[in-house]
């Protein structure tokens, strides 16, 4: 492990472990004492939610929240340490806690301030559905190809696959494309529209099974088979209603937020100095 992504350990740990929280505490509320210290059960629970969700189920036992309590100490003693050393006072440490605080408090305002205020009716998640070119029934190709740098060899080897050979030996064989080696020259399923057009254009008349020309694509050529059409039709608007209301929400919010920015820019005094931003420091 890097130094620097040690430094950001301990310092996510710190950032956790070091907030005072401004509430009562009574002895329950105390899970530890360091010195003059003492950890909460705020404390612990802000730490064990910043875990995954997923690892959240599985630290869920008096074993490994006792084990995750051990942890916070360690972290607390070395935190503590940290500020006799001064180590608090370093600008670089300083500016990392700004950083975090900044994000920390920019998130539950916008939690607290503008996700309360998002609306998305079930009309505008229809309408949604309804017009967004994305939500339609999808076609995928399954290819596979050779490529190669010269025409002739191009020319070569689709006499050979024309013949008979195996279109898969002579990718492995004969096919620059570095996965080619490893696939045999298939590739991932593509969706139609997404790919290259030379390509695209190139099969859209084959069968199952069927070999293209030769097709100059990025100044090399290519020789392409088509292994499989697979239809996608458009999903149900009752299966997707939910990620269509995030998304929207998102958006209003996003909207919101820049708009709370605004108004914030008018009531404040704002230099900006960009040009200090090329400029070495001296």
């Amino acid at each position: 492990m890097g130094k620097r992504l040690r430094l950001g350990l301990v310092i996510l740990i710190y950032s956790f472990l070091a907030v005072p929280w401004v509430f009562a505490q009574t002895e329950d509320d105390i899970l530890a004492k360091i010195g003059n210290e003492v950890i909460t059960r705020r404390d612990f629970e802000v730490r064990f939610k910043a875990f995954p969700f997923a690892a959240q189920q599985d630290l869920n036992t008096p074993e490994k929240k006792a084990q995750i309590l051990e942890n916070m100490i360690k972290a607390r003693l070395l935190a503590i340490e940290g500020e006799k050393r001064g180590l608090g006072e370093k600008p670089e440490i300083k500016a990392v806690l700004k950083m975090m605080k900044d994000d920390f408090l920019t998130q539950e305002y916008v939690r607290a301030y503008i996700e309360s205020k998002v609306e998305v009716t079930d009309e505008e998640a229809q309408k949604f559905y309804d017009t967004n070119p994305e939500i339609r029934e999808k076609e995928y190709l399954k290819l596979s190809q050779i490529v190669v740098e010269k025409e002739e060899d191009a020319k070569a080897i689709l006499a050979q696959i024309k013949k008979g050979e195996n279109f898969n030996k002579l990718a492995k064989e004969r096919s620059i494309d570095p996965a080619a080696k490893n696939t045999a020259g298939e590739l991932e399923w593509l969706e139609k529209g997404k790919g290259k057009k030379e390509i695209e254009d190139a099969v859209s008349k084959l069968e199952k099974g069927g070999v293209s020309d030769i097709v100059k694509v990025d100044g090399k050529y290519t020789i392409v088979r088509l292994d499989e059409r697979r239809n996608v039709p458009k999903p149900p608007f009752g299966k997707i209603k939910d990620e269509i209301t995030a998304r929207l929400r998102y958006q209003k919010a996003t909207e919101l937020v820049e708009k709370e920015i605004e108004e914030l820019k008018k009531k404040t005094a704002i230099e900006v100095f960009y040009d200090k931003l090329i400029t070495e420091k001296k």
